[in-house]
Order: C-alpha cells, then structure tokens, then sequence
C-alpha cells in the first residue's frame, strides 16, 4: 500500500498529466508528449517539499530548473515555477529578484494567473472600499462549487458535509435579500483525485464561480487545491488535514489543517501549567505525526522540559512492545501521543500494562473522541490533549448549529457537516454580499478575517493559512473539561495527577466511563 506521502505525490502527477490533456493553460504544444517527463516530476516535487520545509534555496533552485525545462511550452508548469520562485524569494527578502522572474516569463502565463502575481509582488494593490470592479472585471460570480465524495464508500460523509453547506447557505440567502441568492453548483468527484482535478478546472472556468469547497478525503483535496492555486479560484477544505496543503499559496484555505500550534499550545501548558519535566514521544511514522512530534519536542525545550524518549510506530503496527520497554527505563512524566482515534484506545491500554499507568497521556485532536472515551475507559481517563473544538467552548456556534441542523433534518448533529457549514460561512463572510468577483473574494478572504464557527475559531493570515483557537482539555470520569494547572489541583486538595488517572489506586477499582 502506498504511503500517504507517495498516494499525494502519484496524484500530483495525475493532475499535471490531466492539465496537459484537458485543454486550457495546460495544453501542451508543439508536439511534445502529453504527459510529465520523469525530470519535470521530479523538480516539482523537490521544489514543493524544499518550500514546504522552509528551505528557501534549494526550492529556488529546483523551480528554476524546472522553468529550464518547461518554458515555455507548458504555461501552468510555468505559473507554478513562477508563483513558488516568487515566494520562495520574497521569504529570503530577494524582492528584486522576485520582480526580475516575473519579467522574465510574464509573457508565456494567462492573464487571470498574472494578476494573482502581481498582487503577491504588490504591483496591484487592494479596490477603495465599494467599487464595484477589480481589474476591470464585473462582479458576476454568485455561486459556490462544490466537489464531494457524493458516491461510493464515503458518501455519507460527503452529503453530510453537504447538508452543513447548503445550512450555511440558505441562512445566508434568508440574511441577504439586498442582493443576489447564492447557488450551489454542485459536482461528486467519486474518491477520484482525477476527476476531482477535471471538476475543479470546469468549475474554475466559469465566471460566475465565486469560490470553491471540497473535498473530504486528502487526495482529492489535494487535487482541487493544485487546481485552485494555479487558476486563482479561492478554495476551502473542510476536512482535509494532510500536511502540506496549507503550503500551496494563498488558494488554499485547510479548515481542519493538522495545525503545529495544537501541539506548541500543548507543550507550554504541560511544563508551565501542570509542572511536568520529563516527556516522551511517541507518535505515527507519518508526516502528520512527524510534524507534531517534532513541534512538541521543541516547544518543550523552549519551555525548560527535557524530552527523553522520542520515538515512531508504522501504520500497520497494533502492538507497541519495543517502544514502551523502551519508555520503562525513562519513567518520564507524561507521554504524548497525537495519534489517530482508532489507535489511542489501543496504546493506552499497553501504556497501561507495561506499568506506565501514572505516567500522563498527552494526546492531539483526535482524542475528543465518543469512541476514544467509550472504549478508553479508565486508561483514557485523566488525559489532556489540545484541540480547536470545544463544545462548550467560549464564542463557539456549535450549539447554535446543533440546533438548527437537528431542526433541519431531525437526526443528531455531526462533525462533518458542522465543517462543511463552516466553509461556507467563512467564503460568504468574506463576500459580504452576491454578486462579487473572485479576485475580491480572495483578497478579503486574506484580510485577516475573522470567523466563530460551529468547529472552531478562525482568522485567516495574507498567506491563505487558517489559524484556529486552541483549547488545552481533559478527559476526566466520561467527560471532556477544560485542563486544570497544577496550582488549581493543588488549591482543591487534589495531588498533581488526580485519583482517576490509569494506574492509581482509585482507578483500579474499576472503570470511570461507560
């Protein structure tokens, strides 16, 4: 089985082979194969993974290559050589150099594509506040595409997202009568990161398309996202969490991003808040996993914790015996496991019966979990983890939501569509009204906009990146609560890890939760 790392990169190929078949910026001419040379590839995807990892340099370098080899014939290699060389050199302060390479292929990159690169070098700047053009074109989009998993094995998520979506809408339509109603078009992409990339480029070649939502799985998002960043559709994901996304330009908006801040948040809390000193890691051979290990550990020592265990388990593996031995010799105070619902319940129990029942769980998102709680029971108990969503959180519309999708639709909430309603409302908020224009739409999306939703709260950065509030939670007797400090704990005539925690004398006379 292919890694999730490889699944994306196969898909980007897909994508470039798809834009030189489907007509468009794409097309290849002259002759030349219609599909990517093994060189082109591999540029690409040097270059991306050096600017995702903040490796300025070398992503320069590999995207100047690639412009050797693609220019001019392939005009969307072109704006993607051009866009990430832009950035990469506006983030080393190389901003002559930056304008020099948009002179040098200006000529052989589609109009709409120029424009989004003239406002990254901020030769075009912001409309006055109520004109009614931007870059000469009307405001005539009044639509939102959407591309979801609408059959197949995920299609109940895909629908669930979308009845979220059509929520967020219709509130808006009824909140809005001095302008236009908002219309959904529609699309399923069926899994298929092909033809969520076809969808994504007919939906980008109508005007009347306001912006995008989708996709639910990773590798269509991702898809959808190469689409939008190279033909300036604003697009946002609400559930897509694959590191990497967020890095592909001001496009692309990742709702539920697997966000670092979670786990710096984390980190500080654990050492300042509860005075724990000694941590060990053990997370998911992944690239999520990597990047949330590797944010704690240094967080922790920003903070004066020590970090002495920081070890990976592989996808497939179910038992943790070499780790935890390990995690024997060191005793450390807590353990932080960002791992995924279906695994937490399993490492928790052997934390337990390898003797580590007094050592703190330190989790990320995913252990807000129904699941998690229900069949954690007293090995959970007693965990902190950080998260963006707290339902009794302050400012958050989750019961608000709760209410009215209940109302709507006469079954319990759920997350997805919560996210999907989420999406939504952050695109509609930052159109103000319909009908607007793409381009506007964009720029106000990146104004730091600021956004309380069902599932978070938002505010987006100039470069597209999503942030959210961060909650620091507790597991504790079946509940989730907000995290006591050590001084709370202590103010109460509680010890620093209370009777409930798995391993104490207390837990062992049975389950806390059901």
């Amino acid at each position: 089985m292919l890694s999730d790392r490889l699944k994306r990169w196969a898909c980007l190929l897909s994508i470039m082979v798809l834009s030189t078949a489907c007509g468009g910026a794409g097309v290849r001419t002259e002759g030349r194969a219609t599909r990517l040379d093994t060189d082109e590839y591999g540029f690409l995807k040097q270059g991306i993974q050096h600017y995702s990892a903040g490796r300025y340099e070398q992503a320069m370098s590999a995207f100047d290559r690639l412009l050797a080899i693609a220019a001019p014939q392939d005009s969307q290699l072109v704006y993607l050589s051009v866009y990430y060389g832009i950035r990469s050199r506006l983030a080393t302060g190389k901003d002559l150099s930056a304008d020099s390479l948009y002179d040098s292929f200006q000529r052989t990159i589609p109009g709409e594509q120029q424009r989004e690169l003239e406002f990254l070098l901020r030769r075009m700047e912001a409309p006055l506040k109520g004109e009614p053009y931007l870059s000469g074109e009307r405001l005539v989009a009044y639509k939102l595409g959407v591309i979801l998993t609408l059959s197949g094995q995920f299609s109940q998520i895909g629908k669930a997202i979308l009845e979220g979506i059509e929520l967020a809408v219709e509130e808006f339509n009824q909140n809005h009568q001095d302008g236009r109603k908002v219309i959904l078009d529609i699309r399923d992409d069926s899994s298929d990161p092909i033809r969520a990339a076809t969808l994504g480029r007919a939906l980008a070649a109508d005007s009347t398309i306001a912006g995008l939502i989708g996709s639910y799985e990773n590798e269509t998002s991702l898809a959808i996202a190469l689409v939008a960043a190279a033909t300036g559709l604003p697009l946002v994901c609400p559930t897509a969490d694959a590191p990497g996304l967020d890095n592909l330009g001001p496009m692309v908006h990742m709702l539920n991003r697997t966000d670092p801040e979670l786990a710096r948040e984390l980190a500080r809390f654990a050492v300042d808040e509860l005075k724990l000193h000694t941590f060990a890691i053990l997370a998911p051979d992944d690239e999520r996993g990597n990047l949330l290990a590797y944010t704690f550990a240094r967080a922790v020592r920003e903070a004066g914790g020590v970090v002495v265990s920081n070890q990976r388990y592989s996808g497939q593996t179910s038992t943790f015996e070499n780790q935890l031995n390990l995690l024997q010799r060191y005793l450390p105070d807590a353990v932080y496991l960002p791992a995924k619902t279906n695994e937490i319940t399993q490492i928790a129990s052997q934390v337990y019966y390898y003797g580590l029942g007094d050592v703190r769980l330190l989790g990320a998102e995913y252990w807000d979990s129904e699941r998690v709680i229900r069949l954690g029971g007293e090995y959970v108990d007693g965990a902190v983890f950080a998260s963006a969503f707290y339902a009794e959180g302050e400012g958050l519309r989750w019961k608000e939501f709760k209410e009215l999708y209940e109302r709507t639709h006469s079954r319990p909430v759920n997350r997805y569509s919560a996210l999907g309603y989420d999406a939504a409302c952050i695109i509609l908020a930052a159109a103000g009204k319909m009908p607007t224009h793409r381009q506007l739409l964009a720029r106000n999306l990146n104004r730091s906009l600021h956004f309380s939703g069902a599932m978070g709260i938002y505010w987006v950065e100039n470069s597209g990146l999503v942030r959210r509030k961060t909650f620091i939670l507790e597991l504790s007797q079946g509940n989730v609560v907000p995290a006591k400090p050590f001084e709370s704990l202590q103010e109460n005539g509680d010890e620093a890890f209370p009777d409930s925690i798995p391993g104490s004398a207390a837990a062992q006379e049975g389950p806390n939760n059901n």
